[in-house]
């Protein structure tokens, strides 16, 4: 018995194209038929996209989802909300910088996950942190990560280090790229921007710069983490044009937000790195028109849990994050898509293609294709909506878009054949998501 999908716009071959969608009952693309053609199969359900556009589920490869204030059930709730089908986890520090570790916490998430998901690696703040890095390369982490504003910080022996780590294991090295003596040591919290100027774009840039150094050199493959800074997306360029195997990503608040708006926000809007300028702001959204940005991701992080009419801590008191996973998509579409800064096609690469090809699943995921995970979001391009609580799983109360008209909505999202999401409420229940692995599964 399989499930059809019939009557939308499918994301197909580069194009929208008006054809059906088979799942076999493994969750398998079975097929992708025409309109004339005739399915062989007995159809036990039929999902009905008629007015939306069928897209690739969305992969968020950096999400804090087991942190904070966050867990796996919530947060992968909304993830689904927000049309995403696979979260790379972000664990916390030494979490997962071990076989036993990694074993853990896919035990931990299993139970939980309502999409599917994977477990980066690390995070690497010290020698030991690689001690086991080859084992956390086999368990099938798609990347291991460094996080230099540590303390004590990561040094420059630490940094290289991790990246001959990535160059021997083939391993990507993900790399929160902020050199901490470029930091001020007090923060100005009088200031509305004494945050982001304690924290200026001189400590991206410089670190970035050194780690896409050592990478040309030792051949290693490199991502960095939320690009913040148009000085970084340069450098990038720059190095991947010179044949460093490096990728990146950003978010929807450094597309969308500068530091004018800690003004207003204030805590709402604190991250690390900060906010950037207009110009810088401008720039990234260049480099992701020039295809030098890979992946958008949400950095989903939760410092508290939403409560009604929830009052804003100060920045002095607050845990640094923004948790916007459930929004990512529909903000790149409503800003990106919509307002014409990029292409349909662009939108995809960078939701789920791009994620794909560096997390090293694209054999499964990513595209709509046959024999791949029938990973869709359904997507209302007409419809217009108010950003606002979406229920018990719902972040939307402490993200800086509560309030904000976006054209464009989510409504379905479907993971591996099977509808998580409605349009109004998550249909699977706990443990539904699997772990996927980088390449073959672990023995």
């Amino acid at each position: 018995m399989a499930i059809l999908v019939s009557n939308g716009q499918v994301w197909l071959e580069g194009r929208l194209q008006q054809v059906s969608i088979l799942i076999d009952e493994g969750g398998k693309v079975a097929g992708i038929y025409s309109p004339d053609q005739v399915i062989p199969e007995r159809i036990s359900e039929t999902l009905d996209a008629s007015g939306q556009i069928v897209l690739p589920g969305g992969l968020d490869m950096h999400a804090h989802l087991q942190d904070g204030a966050e867990t796996f059930y919530p947060g992968t709730c909304a993830a689904a909300a927000g049309g995403i089908t696979l979260v790379v986890d972000m664990p916390p520090f030494h979490t997962c910088a071990t076989r036993a570790g990694c074993l853990e916490r896919r035990r931990l998430a299993e139970a939980e996950c309502v999409v599917d998901f994977m477990l980066g690696g690390g995070i690497v703040v010290a020698m030991e942190d690689l001690e086991e890095i080859e084992a956390v390369a086999q368990f099938g982490a798609p990347y291991f990560k460094v996080f230099m504003p540590a303390n004590p910080p990561v040094d420059s022996a630490l940094l290289w280090a991790s990246v001959q780590a990535a160059a021997h294991t083939g391993l990507r090295m993900a790399l929160h790229a902020e050199e901490t003596a470029c930091l001020l040591p007090e923060v100005n919290w009088d200031d509305p921007l004494g945050f982001a100027r304690a924290r200026p774009v001189v400590a991206e840039a410089s670190a970035t710069a050194q780690v896409l150094e050592m990478a040309l050199a030792a051949g290693a493959p490199v991502h960095i983490t939320h690009v913040s800074a148009g000085r970084t997306a340069e450098l990038i360029e720059c190095y991947q044009a010179w044949g460093a195997d490096v990728t990146a990503e950003t978010t929807p608040h450094f597309l969308l937000l500068d530091e004018s708006a800690f003004a207003e926000q204030g805590a709402r809007v604190m991250t690390t790195p900060p906010l950037r300028s207009e110009s810088d702001r401008e720039i990234l959204w260049q480099a992701i028109q020039d295809e030098v940005i890979t992946a958008l991701v949400s950095d989903h992080y939760l410092d508290k849990l939403p409560q009604p009419n929830m009052a804003v801590k100060s920045m002095r008191e607050t845990e640094p994050g923004i948790a916007g996973v459930e929004l990512s998509l529909p903000l790149l579409y409503d800003a990106g898509v919509v307002s014409g800064r990029i292409s349909l096609q662009r939108f995809v690469e960078l939701i789920s293609r791009g994620p794909a090809d560096v997390l090293g699943i694209a054999d499964r995921k990513g595209t709509i294709s046959t024999g791949a995970d029938a990973d869709l979001v359904f997507l209302d391009p007409h419809a217009d909506w108010t950003v606002s609580d979406l229920g018990p799983f719902s972040r939307a109360l402490t993200l800086p878009y509560e309030g904000w008209s976006l054209h464009g909505r989510v409504t379905r999202t479907v993971v591996r054949g099977q509808t998580i999401w409605d349009g109004d409420g998550i249909l699977a229940g706990r443990g539904y998501g699997r772990f996927i692995a980088r390449g073959k599964l672990p023995l």
